[in-house]
């Protein structure tokens, strides 16, 4: 896979086996074989592209969408405050299109990342953004998570669900001690909700707005994402008990 940028910034990621059609001409995909990251590769017109190997951040934003997605911002947060590293168990439940998985999943390689789908059609487009990255440490299950987890010791469960306190008596059960219970959710009354179902843990809910800046004119953009989901991390302490404020 290559990663190609024009002069106006604008990406395009591509296989790389056949010529690339460009609206200033056309890619050859034998001259494009012997680039390499870095290197600018031109249009029979003359117009260049830089060629760059993709990150694993150019195929999530790539990624073919079906539900809403999550976003980067909300997914570096979670990544963050759970602490999820290089080999970390992490079981998440709702995986729509994939782009959560598949941002933890890079992240706790060479560990395996397994995720929970009632939907087929999401599943499917979860497969094929998984097979374009060459994601191979995602084990993505048609299973119900409110029915029950049959994974245990867990360091971190994400949930991007419409009643995550049905999860939370399972997350007790499948949750070392010290582990955390992460619930992705756009309405505070979901978030209430389900914070008061956290008896034995220790929580926090955030909401991430980020505001990016016009750097020619020093000035913020006018549009932003704004509010996307309030982010609760409930952290299992290991025995049932009053919540901690």
């Amino acid at each position: 896979m290559y990663l190609l940028i024009d002069e106006k910034g604008r990406h395009y990621l591509i296989r790389g086996d056949d010529d690339f059609h460009t609206n200033y001409g056309v890619i050859s995909s034998k001259e494009l074989s012997k680039k390499k990251s870095g290197s600018v590769i031109e249009t029979q017109t003359g117009h260049g592209y830089f060629v760059i190997e993709p990150s694993m951040l150019d195929f999530i934003k790539k990624s073919k969408r079906g539900p809403q997605a999550i976003t980067l911002k909300d997914c570096g947060l979670i990544a963050s405050y759970s602490g999820i590293g290089p080999g970390s168990r992490v079981l998440e439940a709702g995986t729509g299109s994939g782009i959560l998985a598949m941002f933890l999943a890079n992240i706790v390689s060479p560990g395996r990342l397994t995720t929970y789908e009632i939907r087929e059609d999401f599943a499917q487009i979860a497969k094929g953004n998984f097979k374009k990255a060459g994601i191979k440490n995602i084990r993505l299950r048609m299973k119900d998570i409110y029915e029950g987890i049959d994974e245990k010791k867990l360091d971190v469960i994400t949930l991007d669900l419409p009643e995550p306190w049905k999860v939370v008596e399972h997350a007790r059960n499948s949750l070392k001690p010290g582990g955390y219970l992460v619930s992705y959710s756009p309405s505070i009354e979901q978030s209430k909700r389900f914070y008061n179902e956290l008896d034995g843990f220790m929580s926090e809910t955030v909401e991430c707005i980020v505001r990016n800046w016009d750097m020619k004119v020093v000035r913020p953009h006018s549009r932003m994402i704004a509010h996307t989901a309030f982010i609760t991390f409930a952290r299992w302490l290991g025995k049932e008990g009053p919540q901690i404020e």
